[in-house]
């Protein structure tokens, strides 16, 4: 991340009791989210409108890639664009539509001359955000270019592991001591799906090694909040992408092991965030983390957390439970936040937005939702 977003400061002690709790039929002391006013969406049409508009608000058709903002910044955003690739994918798994792939193949193309004729990039958290994506498009597609690509950037990524602060992967190249969260949680990620694709032990040895790391350095234990980086425990640092990325690294983990400590730390943490209305889910609704960088923050959360849902992890209770707040988020967002005709939405998914300027990434992170939403729709887990 190289924006400053919105500091949000804890207002009061919050009392919880549900985070020692294991994975299994036992039911949360959790509040349901409060019922919105009764909207009925059409997700797949909502998802596809919001698809129309990324494009034509935001697309460089001259480059290839999403511009910065819709307001002639044409500024070229690297990792933004790994999560445009993401909705791509999305959108391809919603319609099975061919011209997404074609969409996908021009993105790389254009992200690759952008780039300096290369996928390399300086900040391995950026890398990390593409390997992802190409996991998720080889997994889409089966087009072995993808795989390739996530065992390239997987090579690059590991160099930025060292003994600097007790080890971790660097933020960026050339600096050593810039061990953040962004720059870990996504990197277990990677390697635990790079372990389930070819079962290669070392992948599962570095997803482990990388993840013992962060839950020693990074997260609180008590809430399993995670800090933006080591030796950074500002309560104000904070934000919901690194939250859901520890979740998705559970979540991996768990998967290939089965063993509960992790998915047990994934709940910790969707639970706190989910319940705490001062910091993360005022009225039951994720905050606005601004602009810019931030713009991405909730839909990143949002990706990881709809996967517990998904992967069939979760006793009824708790599926239920988290099933409701992804609803109320979604339907937030389409009553409150989306401009029409123009279907932009606004950073604050419970405001409205006050002008129809608006960045790239805090479009792309509305559509993480709406096409979650209709995921969830798809295997009969939504009404």
């Amino acid at each position: 991340m190289r924006t400053t977003t919105s500091i949000y400061k804890i207002l009061g002690t919050l009392t919880l009791g549900l985070f020692l709790f294991s994975c299994t039929k036992e039911k949360m002391s959790i509040t349901p989210p409060e019922v919105i006013e009764e909207v009925v969406v059409d997700w797949s049409k909502a998802a596809g409108q919001a698809q129309t508009a990324l494009d034509v608000q935001f697309y460089n058709t001259q480059a290839n890639y999403y511009n910065q903002n819709n307001n002639g910044h044409i500024g070229f955003n690297y990792w933004w664009n790994a999560h445009a690739l993401d909705v791509l994918i999305d959108a391809y798994n919603r319609t099975k539509d061919a011209k997404y792939i074609t969409k996908m193949d021009n993105l790389l193309a254009g992200c690759y001359v952008k780039n300096g004729n290369t996928y390399w990039n300086t900040f391995y958290d950026d890398m990390e955000w593409w390997a992802l994506a190409c996991l998720r498009a080889y997994d889409a597609t089966k087009d072995e270019k993808y795989k390739t690509m996530a065992r390239q950037y997987w090579t690059w990524i590991k160099v930025g592991w060292s003994e600097v602060k007790n080890g971790g992967i660097a933020w960026a190249s050339g600096s050593k001591d810039s061990k953040n969260a962004c720059s870990n949680a996504p990197a277990v990620i990677i390697a635990a799906k790079l372990y389930q694709l070819d079962k290669n032990p070392d992948d599962l040895v570095w997803a482990k090694k990388i993840y013992t790391w962060l839950k020693t350095y990074v997260v609180e234990p008590k809430r399993g909040l995670v800090y933006d980086a080591w030796g950074n425990p500002k309560e104000s640092d904070m934000y919901t992408y690194n939250q859901g990325t520890w979740i998705g690294s559970g979540l991996e983990l768990f998967q290939i092991t089965k063993q509960t400590t992790y998915l047990d730390d994934a709940l910790r943490t969707a639970n706190y965030l989910m319940n705490d209305e001062v910091r993360f889910s005022p009225s039951g609704v994720l905050k606005g983390e601004n602009t810019g960088d931030g713009g991405l923050f909730k839909g990143i959360f949002i990706r990881n957390m709809a996967q517990l849902v998904l992967q069939g992890v979760l006793d009824d209770y708790t599926k239920g439970l988290y099933i409701k707040y992804l609803e109320k988020n979604g339907k937030s967002l389409y009553a409150k936040a989306t401009l029409s005709p123009e279907n932009i939405f606004g950073a604050d998914w419970a405001s409205r937005p006050s002008s129809k300027i608006s960045d790239s990434s805090v479009q792309l992170s509305g559509l993480m939702l709406f096409e979650a939403l209709d995921e969830l729709k798809r295997a009969n887990l939504l009404k």
